[in-house]
């Protein structure tokens, strides 16, 4: 019994061939940069959300140790290119001298050795800062966590701010702002430029 269907070896028209292939290439025109806008947003929000854990880590450490941990921002507030690094300190003398605090992933002055220094990672930033203290007068705004959890703030200030930016003008937010209270909490807000 023959069915109704002819059916041909000829394969695909070169029209159809076209067809597809522009089809293809208006997805990826659409995709590829819409991709690269959600791997730089994830890499923004990686960067607050691991230097969230490390504002946390270095509060526990000051409460479980019964020490002063110190997080020093990098010393040029605003510049893309030397302001993506902070360091960890503790001291047991309540801040008269500061040893270096060495924190899981954190790298060392030399390369390969584990130390006290961290990097953000892309074109990220520390942009400002405000109502932080500077307890060594290096002209470094610092985070100063006590045993009790609490943390130090500028002279009669109710809280302090930290405003992180990244180059990406395309992402969903290019600046996060860190609120921090004097009793060591903190919360983000993000913001578009």
């Amino acid at each position: 019994m023959r069915s109704g269907f002819k059916y041909s070896s000829r394969g695909y028209s070169l029209t159809e061939l076209l067809v597809v292939v522009a089809l293809i290439g208006i997805l990826s025109l659409i995709s590829v940069p819409a991709f690269i806008n959600f791997k730089n947003q994830n890499t923004f929000r990686s960067d607050l959300r691991n230097f969230a854990n490390d504002l946390r880590a270095a509060r526990q450490y000051a409460i479980t140790q019964t020490v002063d941990v110190r997080v020093e921002l990098d010393p040029a507030p605003g510049n893309p290119l030397t302001s993506n690094q902070y360091r960890f300190y503790w001291s047991n003398d309540r801040g008269t001298t500061w040893t270096p605090l060495s924190m899981p992933g954190a790298r060392g002055i030399t390369p390969g050795t584990t130390g006290n220094i961290k990097d953000l990672n892309g074109p990220v930033w520390f942009q400002s800062e405000t109502s932080l203290t500077d307890p060594d007068s290096n002209s470094k705004p610092d985070i100063v966590y006590h045993p009790n959890g609490s943390m130090d703030l500028a002279a009669s200030a109710a809280n302090a701010q930290i405003v992180m930016r990244c180059a990406w003008s395309k992402v969903t937010y290019d600046i996060y702002t860190i609120g921090l209270s004097a009793s060591g909490q903190f919360t983000s807000v993000g913001s578009h430029s």
